[in-house]
């Protein structure tokens, strides 16, 4: 009888967790790529950033927005 409890609690306490780790996430970036540019330049422009930094993020905005597309 003990070997039956503890087989009930064992799948009873299995059973919360099956679907865990099998969740997928999805994000979307629902900025425009010509939005992202104006950003970047209006970042510039008010010193937020260098021009080198500005330089790095441009390249990588504009390999995103050519993935994308």
């Amino acid at each position: 009888m003990n070997r039956s409890w503890i087989l009930a609690l064992l799948v009873g306490g299995c059973v919360p967790l099956a679907g865990c780790g099998s969740t997928t996430r999805v994000v979307q970036n629902n900025e425009t790529c010509g939005r992202q540019m104006t950003d970047l330049q209006n970042a510039l422009a008010s010193g937020a950033m260098t021009q080198h930094e500005y330089e790095r993020a441009r390249r990588e905005a504009i390999k995103r927005c050519d993935k994308s597309s």
